[in-house]
């Protein structure tokens, strides 16, 4: 087999081998996004987690000022009841600041339930709020996580039939000692062969001396680059 129609065959070969790395990428990159988006959603859930903590504590406190109050309340008519029944006027004017003293205080724990209510009422809105963005981010990245697992599965597919169709290339080449340098040179550097365009290594980058770039070519042998050494291949082969 003459060495233009090898070249063609590692040119085909080093596209195929382009696409099964291309594979072998997604393979590793889309459980590692898949594991993103469920971290996401797992904090999401903990931040959600932590708001309803946040409401239980103000309900807690609430509760705690209701009861509060109602106590002064009972203990506000207990001391009017004993004011209505004082018989001296030294524990009539004790009740009498005892009920003033105790009437200060409800107000003020009134004005707390008030402000915890009106704290209730904010948290519940953006609770609600950030419920309902939740749910659609849950949705959203349950399409994402869908899709990804389809490419993935698509992806494994594709691969075992890209591998055979790698397989059928190489046995094309006739050429044992070829394929060998070509996969130590894949397996080594990422890629057996490099495709010359516009007089530069499309892999290492360096430029290809002219009387090199014209030998190549002509393809009449093997020729390698200076800096990477990999197999040249000229981009418009006929």
């Amino acid at each position: 087999m003459e060495i233009r129609e090898k070249m063609k065959i590692l040119m085909e070969l080093y596209e195929k081998d382009k696409e099964l790395n291309q594979i072998e990428y997604l393979k590793n990159e889309i459980p590692q996004k898949i594991r993103k988006l469920d971290k996401e959603l797992d904090e999401l859930s903990e931040e959600s987690e932590e708001k309803r903590k946040s409401m239980e504590k103000i309900d807690g406190k609430r509760m705690k000022l209701e009861r509060e109050v109602e106590e002064q309340r009972l203990n506000l008519d207990n001391f009017r009841k004993r004011k209505r029944e004082a018989q001296t006027n030294k524990e009539f004017l004790t009740l009498k600041r005892e009920i003033e003293k105790a009437e200060r205080k409800i107000v003020q724990s009134e004005d707390e339930l008030i402000e915890i209510y009106l704290e209730k009422e904010e948290e519940e809105k953006e609770l609600s709020k950030f419920e309902d963005n939740l749910k659609k981010k849950k949705e959203e990245i349950e399409k994402i996580k869908e899709s990804l697992n389809k490419e993935l599965k698509d992806s494994k597919e594709g691969l075992l039939i890209k591998e055979d169709e790698g397989k059928r290339i190489a046995a094309r080449l006739q050429d044992e000692r070829l394929q060998r340098r070509y996969n130590r040179l894949k397996d080594s550097r990422g890629s057996g062969v490099s495709i010359i365009e516009d007089e530069i290594c499309t892999e290492c980058h360096s430029t290809i001396p002219l009387q090199i770039l014209a030998e190549v070519k002509k393809c009449e042998e093997i020729i390698t680059c200076q800096s990477c050494g990999r197999i040249l291949i000229y981009k418009w082969i006929d």
